[in-house]
């Protein structure tokens, strides 16, 4: 991506490296005002889609503080392009789903505290409410632990994940992607509101399944229909 600074306005795909820091940084902050991290925890990632770097939050700053040029570039193998800000603790994980998924352009990694409970029972999350089992693809699974903050857990995460937007990592909390920020995000935001009412739902009795031919129909919906297109 050329010799320059973090200032660069260097194009990626249709969006400029400088634009993207900037949706980074407002996406992190609503990580925090929608309570799907706490402090300084959790992180998040974006790229061109099949890019060869990677824009990743640094670590142990707060979201609130948090510039344009702290968030760090990144090869894919998860070394700073330019020296200054460490990347986040995470960021094996980002880019060993950056290097098996193509078509991802974000990574979001959360402590969202319903999903997070599901978590630690081992327990997947149903398909509960139409909109968010279609934009999820279904039920959210669990995958076998991996330890936090470790070089190899990433291609673990990777492969646990697969095709899905959305994987549990056990005891821990939700890594969900996406297209770019917003789908990301948007799983994200799906797993924690399905795990919420499936918490809900189970205190009151047996909750009914969306059905799987819905969940596909819905899927195709949300991600090929809905909206200005």
């Amino acid at each position: 991506m050329g010799q320059s600074s973090s200032h660069r306005t260097e194009e990626w795909g249709m969006t400029t490296e400088s634009e993207l820091r900037e949706q980074l940084v407002r996406f992190a902050r609503q990580m925090i005002t929608t309570g799907l991290v706490r402090g300084t925890s959790g992180n998040i990632s974006t790229r061109e889609p099949a890019a060869a770097e990677a824009l990743v939050t640094p670590s142990g700053v707060d979201y609130d503080t948090m510039t344009p040029d702290a968030v760090v570039l990144v090869d894919l193998a998860g070394r700073p392009v330019h020296a200054g800000f460490k990347p986040s603790v995470d960021t094996p994980i980002h880019v060993a789903i950056y290097r098996a998924r193509p078509d991802v352009g974000a990574v979001i990694h959360t402590h969202s505290p319903y999903a997070a409970a599901f978590s630690t029972l081992g327990r997947e999350i149903p398909p509960l409410i139409t909109e968010s089992a279609g934009y999820l693809g279904g039920a959210v699974r669990v995958m076998h632990y991996v330890p936090p903050a470790r070089t190899d857990t990433g291609q673990d995460v990777a492969q646990g994940l697969a095709g899905d937007r959305a994987i549990l990592l056990p005891n821990h909390g939700v890594v969900a992607v996406g297209e770019n920020l917003k789908k990301a995000f948007g799983a994200a935001m799906a797993v924690e509101e399905s795990a919420h009412v499936a918490y809900v739902a189970l205190q009151l009795g047996e909750p009914r399944l969306v059905p799987d031919a819905e969940v596909v129909r819905m899927n195709d919906f949300i991600h090929h229909k809905y909206g200005q297109r």
